[in-house]
């Protein structure tokens, strides 16, 4: 049976069964495969098994999937393939005879994203998180806190005033 097995930065490693045709994967509790880590997204990917071939596919997440540091979209798994989900690094141990070897490096074939999420559809709906990503645009009120300032100082130097001439 298919397995990954992951180690996160902190050095705790975990090993999981690949057992069903449809593994979504992320932090969340309600992932089929959940890894707890800060870097991992709530939602980050899913395992896919089309009867010959697994395929793990980024669903949009926060800090990507790589293969030698380089992010990419989707992978189609082989056997001792390396990759990393955020900052947790995986390997992929396949169906496979005793006296053949594991491949030296990650992926045979992966989709590398070249700008932003790439081409590929994601279904943002999934993704749940911390809120937006940006921070949100001005409404130009920097002039009224700078008037309400003025006018506090204002009222101060008033008080101030009429404290002295009642002296």
């Amino acid at each position: 049976m298919a397995k990954i097995q992951y180690t996160t930065p902190e050095g705790a490693t975990s090993e999981v069964e690949l057992n069903a045709e449809h593994l979504p994967l992320g932090r969340a509790d309600d992932n089929a495969i959940v890894i707890a880590h800060d870097s991992v997204s709530s939602h980050h990917g899913e395992f896919t098994f089309d009867g010959t071939s697994w395929v793990f596919t980024d669903l949009g997440s926060t800090n990507g999937t790589a293969i030698n540091g380089q992010i990419v979209e989707s992978l189609e798994m082989t056997n001792g393939g390396v990759f990393n989900i955020g900052h947790v690094e995986c390997v992929f141990y396949g169906d496979y005879a005793e006296n053949e070897a594991p491949a030296a490096q990650g992926a045979r074939s992966h989709t590398v994203s070249n700008s932003g999420y790439g081409s590929m559809p994601i279904d943002r709906s999934r993704r749940t998180g911390f809120g937006p990503k940006t921070k949100p645009k001005s409404n130009g009120y920097a002039p009224l806190y700078l008037l309400g300032l003025i006018g506090l100082g204002a009222c101060g130097y008033a008080i101030f005033t009429f404290t002295n001439l009642s002296a």
